[in-house]
């Protein structure tokens, strides 16, 4: 088997971890040809020295003279946005994980594909900001796209030619988040802390607190949309506290199928990079000798607005998924500072995607870029009205 080069976008995250994980146990399959890094700069260091990647590229030219200092081989450094640009378009690598979170993920992803690479995406904001351009770029250059996340990775894999064509709706399912039982009234009280307490996942604050209001599932029903090229009517979410099933597909003859998985990324990741292929992986057996329970219920929407927030951006149409989005990076940095409530993220959203004036459609990532900043500035003003 050909080794594949692999380029890691957001090293030091949790997808970045899970993906260096991966390529120590399959050696023979995957080397590590470029890593990006953003604040952890000596875990940037300690990859490094254990990878030796021949790229890193790092925000600043302070973070370059850190690591460099500290590093006993010489690689190649690239800086800031340029920098991610440059190394997703390297034509030794074949693969490109884009583990950022956040909008810059579009930039790394766009041009993996650009040059034909697999990019195995676990960064949302692309998708729902700029999906247009991914797959026009996929198309053109013969790139793919394979999703990381447990749900669009499992529907990925539900969802062949045959099964479309028949096609009653998607099923994504949600673990509910910490607060799926609290009420409406008890919502409003809700700190940080205990938001930031995810019941199934282990990951950054931002997505965690997306997965508490469920801003996250919302927004992972706009990625469905775009990826599988489904209208917002075939897709419905459903709570499942076990996380156990990911997605499942109903079909018009009332047959529905389901993806089950023990809740570990790496699943996921495997998936994305041995695509087609499936390598043996002990630590993923899901035990079915003992008693399994899986809970589906519908969630509520009323306690739960961001959800409805996402179906009506979705509805509209492009920009407004990324008006969302760049909406929602700036209301949750601002409730972890504890400047806002909880059940006040999803009022600065709707105002946001309500009062927000579209002076032209972007089309281009630096287009896309720039509306996603116009729009952050203006959720500050909000906030700041409140």
């Amino acid at each position: 088997m050909a080794v594949k080069q692999i380029l890691i976008f957001g090293a030091t995250g949790s997808i970045g971890k899970q993906t260096l994980d991966i390529i120590l146990h399959f050696k023979d399959r995957f080397v590590l040809r470029g890593i990006s890094g953003r604040s952890r700069l000596d875990s940037i260091v300690e990859i490094a020295e254990k990878f030796r990647p021949r790229f890193i590229a790092l925000p600043d030219e302070s973070s370059v003279k850190y690591v460099a200092e500290r590093l006993s081989y010489k690689p190649e450094f690239l800086i800031g946005d340029e920098g991610l640009a440059e190394m997703a378009s390297c034509t030794e690598a074949e693969i490109a994980v884009i583990g950022i979170s956040g909008i810059k993920g579009l930039i790394p992803a766009y041009y993996a594909l650009k040059t034909g690479k697999r990019v195995a995406l676990a960064n949302k904001e692309s998708i729902i900001c700029g999906g247009f351009l991914l797959f026009a770029e996929a198309q053109r250059s013969n790139g793919e796209i394979i999703p990381v996340d447990s749900e669009h990775s499992a529907l990925f894999q539900l969802l062949n030619k045959e099964r479309k064509k028949f096609l009653r709706k998607v099923y994504l399912t949600a673990s509910g988040g910490p607060f799926v039982n609290w009420s409406l009234e008890d919502l409003d009280k809700v700190t940080p802390e205990l938001a930031l307490k995810h019941p199934t996942w282990k990951m950054g604050e931002k997505i965690t607190i997306d997965s508490a209001t469920l801003m996250n599932k919302g927004f992972e029903v706009i990625e469905a949309s775009i990826l599988f090229d489904l209208p917002a009517e075939k897709i419905e979410v459903l709570i499942h506290p076990q996380s156990t099933i990911h997605a499942l597909v109903e079909l018009v003859d009332g047959t529905i199928l389901a993806h089950l998985s023990k809740p570990d990324m790496r699943i996921p990741l495997l998936y994305a990079l041995f695509y087609p292929e499936r390598p043996m992986f002990e630590e993923g057996n899901l035990s079915l000798s003992s008693s399994l329970t899986l809970n589906l219920f519908p969630p509520d929407f009323k306690k739960f607005p961001c959800l409805a927030l996402a179906y009506s951006a979705l509805k509209k149409g492009h920009p407004y998924p990324l008006i969302l989005e760049a909406s929602d990076e700036v209301a949750v940095p601002t409730f972890l500072q504890g400047r806002i409530k909880f059940t006040e993220i999803p009022k600065v959203l709707e105002k946001t995607l309500n009062e927000f004036t579209i002076m032209y459609i972007p089309s281009s990532v630096e287009e896309i870029l720039s509306f996603h900043e116009e729009v952050k500035t203006y959720t500050e003003e909000i906030i700041k009205r409140l």
